[in-house]
């Protein structure tokens, strides 16, 4: 008998976002009957609901869960009844499971970023990075740079309360690690960081412009992205023009992609074939 699963993903200008065709894609190679709707607040039949009441609307409809991207993720917490380990740690949320009538919150971005970043090759050394946005994705990224081998990590967003709570938050979860919050970059030397990654909405699709110009960075610095609706950023193509190396946003986004199909269906998604997929899509 074919199981029937709904999901979905609630956000602000997510129309070309590819999470709902991967996920239908491998619920499909699966077998399930799998359905993935975006609850799109840009669009006039979402436009006048909150989060609370999206979070009711997807609940009252029988979905298994939903993803939560920009602007969300902080405020999902606060709808909650639980939280995965991650999710209090970084308290910020991207995927709300609902299970037994009750709501988890849960923080695939963070396994998402980690695993891309080390599937990356050819960027070099990650001791040193410099992280634009303390925003709902800037915790788990900022979490996962450190666990995954960065030593000294700014935090930069233009809400200087906003990055130097973050800064303190992720600083108590890993004292080991060197860890600041700044309002923005002319307090700093841009050229002592190895890397940049951008954790800002900036350069999708509804959200034009760059967090950082690369231009500013050393030659050999490393130019990152978590946006990967365009693939290509404006922040990538101007790093690539100068000679950066890159991280593309596809890699945390199948990676998260991956994590979330499992929660919400109970089943191990394949993420090589995720991986063709999202590659098919972007063609």
């Amino acid at each position: 008998m074919t199981i029937h699963i709904k999901a979905g993903l609630i956000g602000h200008g997510i129309a070309a976002s590819l999470t709902p065709p991967m996920h239908e894609a491998e619920g499909q190679a699966q077998g399930l009957g799998y359905s993935y709707s975006r609850l799109d607040v840009a669009e006039p039949e979402y436009s006048e609901m909150s989060l609370a009441k999206l979070l009711d609307f997807a609940q009252s409809q029988g979905f298994a869960g939903v993803n939560i991207t920009h602007p969300y993720k902080i405020d999902a917490v606060g709808f909650a009844q639980e939280l995965s380990p991650i999710a209090q740690d970084i308290g910020a949320i991207n995927t709300m499971v609902f299970k037994d009538g009750k709501r988890i919150g849960h923080n695939t971005d963070y396994i998402g970023f980690r695993s891309a970043l080390a599937a990356e090759h050819g960027l070099g050394s990650i001791q040193s990075v410099l992280l634009m946005g303390a925003g709902g994705a800037g915790g788990a990224v900022a979490l996962a740079l450190l666990d995954q081998g960065c030593d000294r990590l700014v935090i930069c967003d233009p809400s200087g309360r906003r990055a130097s709570d973050l800064a303190d938050r992720i600083a108590q979860l890993r004292p080991q690690k060197s860890v600041q919050g700044v309002m923005d970059v002319t307090s700093l030397d841009p050229k002592k960081f190895d890397g940049v990654v951008n954790a800002t909405p900036l350069g999708m699709t509804s959200y034009p412009g760059m967090s950082i110009d690369p231009n500013v960075l050393s030659a050999d610095a490393w130019v990152g992205d978590i946006v990967y609706f365009p693939l290509n950023t404006q922040l990538l193509n101007t790093a690539r023009a100068g000679g950066h190396a890159v991280m593309q946003g596809r890699g945390m986004a199948i990676y998260q992609a991956v994590a979330a199909f499992e929660l919400f269906t109970g089943t191990k998604a394949n993420p090589d074939r995720m991986t063709q997929k999202f590659i098919s899509l972007t063609k």
